[in-house]
C-alpha cells in the first residue's frame, strides 16, 4: 500500500511538498497576526481575576420584572424585519433580472448595472445603512426597515440571478419562439422554475434579518435594540439582561417557524 501511494502518479511529491509549505506559510502568519491582536494588544490586567470576571458577569442576571416592558420593542423588532424583507423581495427580483446573463434585455448596459447594484449592497454592512438613513430621515423604524431592505437586496437578487441563469431554458425559448413579450416570459417561464429557491431564501433572508434587526437600535433603528442601549448607558445591567434573553427567544422562535415553513413549501 505504501509502495502504491508513493508510485502513484497522481501524487507529485514536489506538489504535495508545495502545497503544504504554503499551508504552513499561512498558518505561522495568522498565528503570528493572532498573537499580535489577541496576546499582545488585550490589557489582561484590566480583564482581572477569574472570580471578578463571574462577579461581573452576575450583574447580567436577568430582571425578570421588566420582561413586560420589553414585548413592544420585541415585536417593533419582528415587524422591522418583515418588512425589510418584504422591500428588498420587491427590490431584488427586478435586479435579478437584470443581472441574469440569459435574460437581460441589455447585456452591455444592464447586466453590469445588475451585478453593481448586488455588489454595492453586500458589501456594505446594515450599520451603515442605518447610520445614513438615521441621519437623512431621524430616528425610529423606518430607518431600520430601509437599512434591512438595502442590505438584504444584494443576497436575494445575487441568488436569483443565479437561479435563473441555471433555468432550464426549453420553456423559455419556447415562450419565445411563441412571440411572448419579455414580461411574460419572465413571469411564466422563469418565476415558476426559480420559485421554490426565491421563497426559501426569502425565508432564510427573514431568518437572518430578525438578528440584524436587533442591532439596529445601538444606531437609532428602532426596536429592542435602543431599548438595549439606553439601559446599558443607565447601567441597569439586569434589564440589559432580560432584554437579551428576549432576543434570544425571539430568535429561535423565529428559526423554528422558518424551518417548518420552509419544509412545507419546498
Amino acid at each position: 500500500m505504501t509502495d502504491f501511494a508513493i508510485a502513484n502518479p497522481l501524487r507529485d511529491p514536489k506538489e504535495t511538498f508545495r502545497r503544504y509549505a504554503i499551508f504552513g506559510v499561512c498558518a505561522i502568519i495568522v498565528l503570528a497576526v493572532g498573537k499580535d491582536i489577541i496576546i499582545n494588544e488585550t490589557d489582561w490586567e484590566r480583564m482581572g481575576t477569574l472570580q471578578e470576571m463571574i462577579k461581573t458577569a452576575l450583574f447580567f442576571v436577568p430582571e425578570w420584572s421588566f420582561f413586560p416592558k420589553t414585548v413592544n420593542p420585541l415585536l417593533e423588532t419582528l415587524l422591522i424585519a418583515i418588512w425589510g424583507t418584504v422591500l428588498a423581495v420587491f427590490v431584488a427580483v427586478p435586479i435579478a433580472y437584470l443581472a441574469a446573463r440569459n435574460i437581460t434585455p441589455l447585456p452591455w448596459i444592464t447586466y453590469p448595472l445588475g451585478r453593481g447594484l448586488i455588489v454595492l449592497s453586500r458589501s456594505t454592512h446594515e450599520i451603515i445603512f442605518a447610520l445614513i438613513y438615521v441621519s437623512a430621515l431621524g430616528l425610529g423604524p423606518l430607518p431600520g426597515i430601509l437599512a434591512l431592505a438595502t442590505r438584504s437586496l444584494g443576497f436575494l437578487a445575487k441568488t436569483t440571478a443565479e437561479a435563473i441563469e441555471n433555468a432550464n431554458p426549453g420553456p423559455i425559448e419556447a415562450m419565445e419562439a411563441s412571440g411572448a413579450n419579455r414580461l411574460m416570459v419572465f413571469c411564466y417561464g422563469v418565476i415558476p422554475q426559480i420559485f421554490p429557491i426565491l421563497v426559501g431564501n426569502i425565508i432564510f433572508q427573514l431568518d437572518i434579518n430578525i438578528r440584524r434587526a436587533s442591532i439596529l437600535g445601538l444606531v437609532g433603528g428602532g426596536g429592542i435594540g435602543l431599548m438595549f442601549a439606553e439601559v446599558m448607558q443607565n447601567l441597569q445591567y439586569g434589564r440589559a439582561g432580560i432584554i437579551v434573553v428576549g432576543i434570544t427567544a425571539m430568535v429561535v422562535v423565529g428559526e423554528f417557524i422558518s424551518n417548518r415553513v420552509r419544509e412545507r413549501l419546498i
